[in-house]
């Protein structure tokens, strides 16, 4: 596999630590933006999230190096998020490597995903970003989500909820 090629794939299980680590690590950056003191039960809600210690479906982009890049699906009606319909469709997690952005593993990711709720028969996907993530707003508007109007506070910070009807 040359440096560049990610496959996208279901992890093993033995690469659950691994992917929890790499999502630690790809959202570093964002420490900065939180209270001082909350960064640490951010941390854990990542990485309990990336272990898929609330469900969901571990999907890693891996190249000869390693992980590079991670995403946790949620089939609908199997993630009990209190911002999210239960009927939806979502993803918890995006997370890629500093290395490795903008080189189009995110959007491979969130496609993996797409093509997975279309088998599953969902009628929307959606999701929620962080306002400060804005790389991340760019990727899915790409892909034809749009924000619906819904905002919650998450952990001291704005969240919007973006949505995709497929």
């Amino acid at each position: 596999m040359e440096e560049d090629q990610h496959q996208i794939r279901h992890a093993y299980l033995e690469e659950y630590e691994g992917a929890s680590l790499v999502a630690s690590q790809a959202y570093q950056c964002l420490e900065v933006i939180y209270p001082p003191g909350l960064w640490p039960s951010v941390q854990k809600m990542i990485s309990d999230a990336a272990q898929l210690k609330g469900g969901g479906e571990l999907l890693i982009a891996i190249t000869h190096e390693g992980i590079s890049g991670l995403v946790v699906y949620h089939a609908p009606n199997s993630y009990k998020s209190e911002h999210l319909p239960h009927s939806w469709a979502s993803l918890t997690i995006l997370a890629v490597l500093p290395q490795y952005r903008r080189r189009g593993i995110g959007s491979k990711l969130i496609q993996t995903c797409l093509n997975i709720a279309k088998t599953d028969k969902t009628e929307v996907f959606g999701v929620l970003l962080n306002v400060q993530m804005t790389a991340a707003k760019t990727v899915f508007e790409g892909k034809g989500f749009v924000k619906n109007g819904y905002s919650r506070m998450i952990s001291g910070q704005k969240h919007d909820q973006y949505c995709l009807t497929l």
